[in-house]
């Protein structure tokens, strides 16, 4: 290359750094003024502020967002949540953790919200607050997110929402319950299996099948020793078949003399079928500890096979002896 190219090359590489840092400084620039936009006088250019940062998804704009929820407007609050719901950082659910609490329910659903977009156990604290909130939806919506991210440590607190007066945080609960699991959640869906409510007691009992766990049995059988609609002891058949536990086979034998010629199939049906299921995991057991031996078994070798153009042997003729 020789000098002339040199320095063409040379003016472009200036000019292209020259541009690029020009563009850095012009968004450094905007984004100050939109941070001072936060404290404008016009409600209108607060709002908008707001969503300016929010776009830029940055760590840095958490600090002056998070001095906004404090703003006088709940639609400029509402906007700061929005804004802090973009940028995934523990900073700004730390931030959005405040909003849980506003004074307006608005505000509070849309942090709410918000949390749903962030990742990280970080939201798990501010998401138990929100389950305790007096409004209705934010303690569904609450519930249902804590289900989602299934940690155990969510368990108390939903166990709590299971006596609440509205049956739809009762369901949520249970629901929620049915996606951690674990020994704690099937323990904690025990009372929720003699709920007044059929719609609610009928959850439980199915979410507990859906688990499949054999520490369900009990609680099960249990609520065959209860007054309940028929419709009840009916999901209790099919949690049971779904356990597939021989121990509940006593219990549904007994509460089969209880019932009527007509209810009886269905439970002689649950009978049948757990039996056949145990039957099933015990035919494969049997396989799998029949697999060992037959590897141990002698190779008997295979005789040796004659090529079909292989010429026959020639054999000695008898007699053929000339005298």
């Amino acid at each position: 290359m020789d000098f002339r190219s040199r320095k063409w090359l040379g003016f472009f590489v200036f000019g292209f750094l020259f541009s690029v840092s020009g563009y850095l400084y012009a968004d450094d620039v905007a984004v100050q003024q939109y941070i001072k936009g936060l404290k404008d006088k016009k409600e209108n250019v607060r709002i908008q502020s707001a969503q300016k940062l929010g776009e830029t998804g940055s760590p840095d704009v958490i600090a002056p967002l998070k001095d906004a929820l404090s703003d006088k407007s709940e639609d400029v609050r509402l906007e700061v949540v929005k804004a802090l719901s973009k940028i995934q950082d523990d900073d700004a659910v730390a931030a959005i953790a405040i909003a849980v609490k506003d004074k307006e329910e608005d505000v509070r659903l849309q942090a709410v919200e918000g949390l749903a977009l962030e990742n990280g156990k970080a939201t798990i604290s501010p998401l138990i607050d929100a389950a305790k909130d007096k409004s209705i939806s934010i303690r569904e919506l609450a519930i249902n997110l804590l289900g989602v991210a299934g940690d155990p440590v969510a368990i108390p607190v939903v166990t709590t929402c299971l006596k609440d007066k509205k049956v739809n945080v009762r369901l949520a609960a249970i629901y929620a319950l049915g996606n951690i699991g674990g020994l704690n959640a099937i323990s904690a869906l025990a009372p929720a299996v003699n709920d007044s409510e059929n719609q609610v007691s009928i959850a439980a009992i199915n979410v507990l099948g859906a688990i499949g766990d054999r520490n369900a049995t009990p609680i099960l059988t249990g609520v065959l020793n209860r007054s309940r609609d028929m419709e009840v002891y009916n999901a209790v058949a099919d949690a049971l078949i779904s356990v597939g536990d021989k121990a509940a086979i006593p219990s549904i034998a007994v509460f089969i003399e209880k019932l009527g010629d007509a209810d009886k199939a269905k439970f002689r049906e649950a009978i049948i079928k757990i039996l056949e299921k145990n039957k099933t995991a015990i035919s494969k057991k049997d396989v799998e500890k029949a697999k060992p031996a037959e590897a141990a078994a002698p190779a008997v070798a295979p005789a040796p096979v004659q090529s079909p153009t292989a010429e026959p042997a020639a054999t000695p003729a008898e007699g053929n002896t000339e005298k």
